[in-house]
Order: C-alpha cells, then structure tokens, then sequence
C-alpha cells in the first residue's frame, strides 16, 4: 500500500475512501454502543431490584459472586480471546474465510484452563476462601460463582469470534439475551418473594449456561463432522503465531484481571460487610457507565488488526480524532457527578451514602479511561504484547500496595482512588507510548 505521501492525484479519492471508513468506524461504535444501552438498561434494572431486595449481609455475597464469575473467566479467557480477534479479523480479512481450526482451538484452550483451575479451587476449598475473602463465609458465593463463571467464559468466546467477523448485530443480540434472561429470573423471584442472594445466583449460573449453549449452536451452526475432523488436525501457520502471541496476552490480560478485581478480595480482608457491600454498589454502576469502553473495544480491535489499518498514517490520524472527541467528556461527567446524590440516593437508598462519595471517585476514572484506553488497540495491532504486560504488572503493584496503605484509612474510598490511578497507569502510558512511535 503505498503511503500517504504518494497518493499524488488520487489524493481526493483517498481522502473520501478515509472518510467513508471511518464513518463505518463511528457507525459500528454507535450500533454496539445502542445495544449495549439497551443491554445496560436491562442490567440497571436486574442491578436496582437486587441493591433494594437483598439484605446487605446478601448483597456482599452477591458483591463476592460476581467477583468470582467476573476474575476467574477473564484470568483464563481475556488474552486467549483478543489472540483470537486479533488474528481471525486480520485471517477473514484476507481469506474472507472463517478460521475455524483457529476458534476451535482458542474454545478448547479455555475450557481445558478454566476446568483446571475450577478443579484446583474446589479441591483447595476452605484455603481459598481464606486468602480470597479472608474470614467471611463466601464457599457458596465461591462455587456458584465458578459454574455461572464456564457459561460466562463459552459466551465470551462466542462473542469474539462475531467480534472478529465484526457481525455485530449478533454480537448486540448476545448482550441481550443474556441480560433479558437474567432480568426475568430477578423479576421472577421478586414478584414471588423469593429473592434472596443463593436463589438470584441460581439464576445466574442457568442463565450464563443457557446462554452459552444458545450461541455455541448458533456460531457453530453450519460445522459439518468432516470439517471438525479435519479442524482437529494441529499445524499452520496462523494458529503457531496465535499460540505464541496468545501466551503474552494470556499474560497482560491475567495481570489486568487481577488488579481490577483486587479491591474486593483486599476489601474482604480489611474492611466489614456494610463497606463492602457499599463498594459493591459503587462498582456496579463503574461497570455500568464502562460498558461504552466495552463497545469501543469490541469495534476497534478487529478494526486495527486488518491489513488495511496497519498504515501508521491512519493509526495517527484516528488518535487525533480520537482525543479530540473524547477531551469534552469531562465535563458532562463531573455535571452528572455534581448533581446526582440525591437520584442517587432516591434509587439506592439511604444504607449506600457512601457508595455516592465512591462512585464520585469513578466517575474520574470513566473519563480517563474513555479517554485513553481505545489506544491500547493500536498496540496490540502493532503486537506490542510486552510492553502491554509489563504495564499491567506496574499496574498490578501499584494497586496492591495503594490498597494497602489506602483501604484501613480511608476504606471503599481508598480502594475506588486506587481503582482508577492503576487503570490510568496503564491507560495514560500506552496512550503516550502510541504518541511516541507515531512520531
């Protein structure tokens, strides 16, 4: 391709071809962000009925559930499953071929991993709740928490792979789904009056599972049995580069995954339940409002690893654009954040004053990481895989140890403050490493 410089001529022709790309760029964003809106309007909903119907003590087992179905499915799968869009976007761009050795082999991978490490923890039992909660009596949250977790891990497998074909009115109808099916089942027990923490995590667990099998047959739909034979022969060359690459971001990825689910577990050992279960709340709506990051990744990714995006030009050119769209962000943000405690409150209740002041401290990491993290797809695009990791073990250490100072003077302020400085570690240095080669 020839660069910038060269297009002589053509240049207007160029320019509009640009153009209309990143056009489709800004309209897939919106499309994956619209159904994540709707998604997240589900979540909001299923989020409120459990703050307002759970007891505390049961909204902190609920707070250790979803920690445990969130960290051990992204330890196993995060890395595994951005190797797969990675390099099945930049194969179906070329080939417009599906890679199926190469799904079949990243699903194999994790379910072997994660059956592993489910296996290690059951069998350790009392000991990991030990070190993971400390003295609070999580074994049920624990469990429950790791057979929802194998449906979570085979759904987002399935979602990266629509995620690499950048199918994403699938990858949208998948979001929905699941939370249609978890709303029902907290609304169910709701109108019942059956709601409590172990029947809203039963629920999770058929849900997650439900759903995995749903998506499984569809993404798989048109494998016939000579085409699995012949997929379960090993070699090639895209799936040794995947392999060796997946092994970095297997790496990068665990490291993420660990200190952003670290505040939990350093919470559970340091502070009591009504704290944590005010941090939980915090969280849930941190998770909520970062549900745009997630649709902005989930376009950008594929986008950069086809070959017609590895040009440095077009990489520079949407950091630019990128920047300027999202610098003004701050300011709705911290208007929301100014006048939202009462709504807050209103929706809440008044147990969760605290949580208001926490979700203050993450509203200013939304921002930042709205702002920067998009970026770190330019690396991985250019396969920058160490530096990524290296990042994230800074990342990692910073959050340990900022917990541990922070959390017995200031509580689930000190953990959302470390929260967002660790994210920003990483955000802000990859931002600036992009800056750095673009020059």
């Amino acid at each position: 391709m020839m660069p910038h410089t060269e297009y002589g001529g053509t240049g207007r022709i160029v320019r509009l071809i640009q153009g209309a790309r990143a056009s489709l760029l800004t309209r897939n964003i919106t499309k994956v962000y619209g159904g994540d809106v709707v998604s997240k309007a589900f979540g909001v909903g299923t989020a409120v009925l459990l703050i307002r119907g759970l007891s505390v003590a049961d909204y902190a087992a609920y707070t250790a559930f979803m920690t445990v179905l969130g960290l051990f499915p992204g330890l196993v799968a995060s890395g595994i499953n951005q190797a797969l869009v990675r390099f099945a976007a930049e194969s179906f761009s070329r080939t417009q071929r599906r890679p199926y050795r190469l799904y079949l082999a990243a699903l194999a991978l994790q379910v072997a991993l994660y059956a592993v490490l489910c296996a290690v923890l059951v069998v350790l039992g009392e000991p990991v709740i030990r070190v993971l909660f400390g003295a609070k009596p999580f074994a049920v949250p624990l469990r429950l928490g790791l057979a929802a977790g194998f449906g979570a891990l085979v759904t987002a497998a399935c979602r990266s792979i629509y995620q690499a074909e950048e199918k994403f009115g699938d990858y949208i109808r998948a979001l929905w789904l699941r939370q249609t099916l978890v709303l029902l089942c907290v609304v169910g027990l709701w109108a019942f009056g059956l709601l409590d923490f172990q029947r809203a995590a039963i629920a999770l667990v058929a849900a997650e599972l439900g759903v995995a099998a749903v998506l499984i047959r569809h993404v798989f739909r048109d494998f016939g049995r000579r085409m699995l034979l012949r997929s379960m022969v090993p070699g090639g060359i895209l799936l040794r580069e995947f392999f060796a690459s997946a092994g970095l971001l297997l790496a990068y990825c665990l490291l993420l995954a660990s200190f952003e689910h670290l505040d939990i577990f350093m919470l559970s050992h340091l502070v009591d339940e009504t704290e944590l279960a005010n941090y939980g709340v915090a969280g849930r709506y941190y998770a909520m409002a970062l549900m745009l990051l997630v649709s902005i990744h989930a376009v950008l990714l594929p986008r950069f690893s086809r070959t017609d995006m590895q040009d440095s030009g077009r990489q520079r050119a949407f950091t630019r654009r990128w920047l300027k769209l999202t610098a003004w962000l701050i300011i709705p943000i911290g208007l929301l954040v100014w006048a939202g405690r009462p709504l807050f409150l209103l929706v809440n209740g008044e147990q969760y004053t605290r949580a208001y002041y926490m979700a203050a401290v993450f509203a200013a990491g939304v921002w930042l990481s709205l702002t920067f993290s998009p970026l770190s797809n330019v690396l991985k695009a250019r396969r920058a895989f160490r530096f990524l990791t290296v990042m994230a073990f800074a990342a990692l250490a910073a959050n340990f140890f900022g917990n541990l100072l922070l959390i017995p003077r200031w509580g689930g302020l000190g953990a959302a403050t470390i929260t967002v400085l660790s994210h920003a570690l990483v955000n802000v240095a990859s931002a600036a490493r992009v800056f750095r080669s673009a020059r």
